[in-house]
């Protein structure tokens, strides 16, 4: 809840994002990895999707509107 609440606000969100990227692609492989590999057959694609999303995030940086832009 708190790395969500920093990455909207936009306040240290790269850092914030490539934990919660890391954070998705742990919970994808623990939870949905072992029932089958494609995201569709396991119903793991949110936790992909949330997972290069948070990635994206981090690399591209918060954006124009964000409490510490620099």
């Amino acid at each position: 809840m708190i790395g969500g609440s920093l990455i909207v606000l936009g306040f240290y969100s790269r850092p914030a994002a490539f934990i919660a990227s890391g954070t998705m692609a742990f919970a994808y492989f623990i939870a949905h990895a072992p029932q089958n590999f494609f995201p569709l057959l396991n119903r793991g694609d949110a936790a992909i999707l949330f997972c290069f999303l948070f990635l994206y995030i981090a690399a591209a940086g918060p954006g124009a509107f964000s409490i510490n832009k620099k």
